[in-house]
Order: structure tokens, then C-alpha cells, then sequence
């Protein structure tokens, strides 16, 4: 099993998380926005049991293995690496 976190709700994470969650292995742990609220409905939408609004907090999230970023592409190099350094797997 691999415990996914996304961060963006937009239409391409929807997207991967329709086929992902497809795959017997796959399980979406964890939801990232920048706002609570945002987080919540994303969350309640595909099942997903914890939500973060502070990166650090999902770095740090034990119940993560690895984390689809669909941010903005300035975002990426940033949040990537800091959820590397964490020993979390990413997908951009």
C-alpha cells in the first residue's frame, strides 16, 4: 500500500486521483491547500482522513509515503524538495 497525499485540487488532480484510485495499492491519506476550508471539501471528496494547510506538517506526517504535487510548476522545485528531505516520494 502507498499513502498518497495531494497538494492542488484542481482538474489534473481529480484527474490522477481517478486512476489512482483504481489501483489496489493505492490510498489517498492526506489532502494539502493553502486554506482549511479548500482542504476539507477536497478531503471529503475523495476520502482522504487528514488535511494540511502547513507543508512542514505533511513532511512530517508518518502516515505518508508519498506526495502528488499539482501546485503551480513555481512551486514545485520548493515543496518537492523540502517533502524529499522529509523521505517523502514525489510525483510532479
Amino acid at each position: 500500500m502507498i499513502r498518497f497525499a495531494t497538494i492542488g485540487s484542481g482538474r489534473i488532480v481529480e484527474q490522477f486521483l481517478a486512476e489512482a484510485q483504481k489501483h489496489p495499492d493505492f490510498k489517498l491519506a492526506a489532502v494539502y491547500s493553502r486554506t482549511g476550508e479548500r482542504a476539507a471539501e477536497f478531503a471529503a471528496q475523495w476520502g482522504a482522513a487528514r488535511t494540511f494547510t502547513d507543508l512542514n506538517q505533511l513532511a512530517a506526517c508518518s502516515e505518508v509515503d508519498a506526495v502528488y504535487i499539482a501546485s503551480p510548476n513555481l512551486c514545485h522545485a520548493e515543496q518537492a524538495i523540502t517533502l524529499m528531505k522529509a523521505g517523502k516520494h514525489i510525483l510532479c
